[in-house]
């Protein structure tokens, strides 16, 4: 019995020591390869094809130096958008530490199968698979291999979940957030889910904006209709025609309006619910991390228990070896388990914060992005319905020898045949049926400032700046006067 209690060696039971968190130190990293043999994937949407509301199908080309592809081009490679959506749950799920992007939808608020709807989709798909293929980690995944060689429906090979899911996912959820070492993610969080929130309320808010000028438009153009009306009860010949090529030209501003909602509802609504959805997988990213550290810490006591259950039996009177070999064997396991988390944990982390920095530039870059072509669909709008004016105007102009505007005891309009030129010039506005002169402010607040008396030529500028500036001009002076 002494002898088999020596050979099990319940002696041989270690002290428990919790893990360190810090990353262990790695071997010294291989030489960089040159700019020739660096491994790179390169990928270009060529087309999209849809038939339709159908799911469209996207096309592209292929050039890979990465290691497990048969060869380095493929050409034409189709894959429906479905395809996309399974291969983004793979990689999310398969790849803890890294921000997956999300998969743009299959249709912008262009409309599907629309020329532009066309185009943004076509850029969209551009810029996600830019990201898959500039990612190290996600770049060199198996799935990325057989989803671009693969010459059926493309379904995943591997089927990863993340570590808690449904019910339990949301219960856990509840809980407090786990201590963090890390405090630049600890704080990443909540400001992703800030910015998850905001862009929510901003887009709930676009689409009302969207749907009250939508409104606007229809309102527009019955007005316009019922202005053409007029003319059939119109008794001079030239105010009939006016009233009709004015109800067409309100008609046309309607029209403006309601693309001019589209515009921007497709333009800045569309690429803020991108980067709502980037921010929501982002958010759920972090708590996957969150889960994990919860994982570590029940292995961690777990550990801890069953060093205490081995220890209890290296000191029993009576000790069985087929106990001991079991509490050994687990307490083996449990290290072994802890040890993983740990250094997961610490792959996590350490990808989390690099990718955390290149995600504030991505973002400023897309929303700039995305301002800047809703400003340009804004001012392209509003120049349509200038020229949309500018057309009426000769109507307008005719409608009676004074220039159309008697009515309004405007006296010093020209002549009709004067509604040819621009309305909008550097001398001013035409319809205004005033001039608008040089404006010389040097003289205006020479003139208003008080000092000593001037040259007999300064005193007859002052005596004539009165007479070059009009209304507007002189509240512009008042404006950016102190007194």
């Amino acid at each position: 019995m002494s002898a088999e209690s020596t050979n099990t060696g319940p002696s041989t039971i270690e002290p428990y020591y919790p893990p360190v968190t810090e990353p262990t130190s790695l071997p010294d990293p291989a030489p960089a390869e040159s700019p020739a043999k660096q491994r790179t994937l390169t990928i270009k949407v060529t087309g999209i094809e849809r038939v339709g509301k159908k799911d469209p199908i996207i096309k592209f080309d292929v050039h890979s130096t990465l290691p497990g592809f048969r060869t380095t081009t493929f050409r034409d490679v189709r894959r429906y958008h479905k395809e996309f959506i399974r291969l983004f749950e793979h990689l999310n799920g398969n790849n803890l530490q890294c921000f997956v992007p999300s998969v743009p939808p299959p249709y912008t608020s262009f409309g599907a199968g629309s020329e532009e709807d066309e185009i943004y989709l076509k850029a969209n798909m551009q810029k996600w698979l830019n990201k898959i293929a500039k990612s190290p980690i996600l770049s060199r995944d198996e799935e990325i291999i057989y989803f671009i060689e693969t010459d059926q429906d493309y379904i995943p090979l591997h089927k990863r979940r993340p570590p808690a899911t449904g019910l339990r996912r949301k219960a856990m959820k509840q809980l407090q957030p786990p201590p963090d070492d890390c405090i630049e993610l600890a704080n990443f969080r909540p400001l992703v889910k800030s910015f998850y929130l905001s862009t929510q309320d901003v887009c709930s808010r676009l689409e009302a904006k969207s749907k009250a000028m939508r409104t606007l438009g229809s309102s527009i153009n019955y007005f316009g209709k019922d202005l053409s009306d007029l003319a059939d009860i119109e008794a001079y010949p030239a105010m009939a025609a006016l009233w009709k090529k004015f109800g067409k030209t309100i008609m046309s501003v309607g029209d403006v309006c309601g693309v001019n909602s589209t515009c921007q509802i497709a333009t800045l609504g569309d690429g803020l619910k991108l980067l709502s959805k980037d921010a929501y997988v982002m958010k759920e990213t972090l708590t996957n991390r969150h889960l994990l550290m919860r994982d570590l810490l029940s292995a961690q006591q777990n550990s801890k228990s069953k060093h205490q259950t081995a220890s209890k039996l290296r000191g029993s009177t009576q000790i069985s070896p087929a106990k001991v070999d079991e509490a050994i064997r687990s307490l083996e396991d449990a290290k072994v388990h802890e040890e993983n988390l740990t250094n997961q944990l610490v792959e996590i982390t350490d990808n989390l914060l690099s990718e955390k920095a290149e995600w504030y530039t991505s973002v400023e870059a897309e929303i700039s992005a995305c301002v800047a072509d809703y400003a340009r669909r804004v001012i392209d709008a509003e120049r349509k319905t200038l020229a949309i004016w500018e057309m009426v105007r000769p109507d307008v102009r005719n409608a009676d020898p004074t220039g159309g505007l008697s009515r309004l005891g405007r006296s010093t309009v020209g002549p009709a045949n004067s509604a040819t030129a621009p309305s909008q010039g550097p001398s001013g506005d035409s319809w205004s049926g005033e001039r608008r002169r040089p404006r010389n402010t040097s003289r205006s607040f020479a003139a208003m400032a008080p000092g000593p008396a001037s040259t007999a030529n300064d005193s007859e500028s002052a005596e004539d700046t009165p007479h070059d500036i009009d209304a507007r001009q002189a509240a512009s002076l008042l404006a950016g006067s102190s007194f």
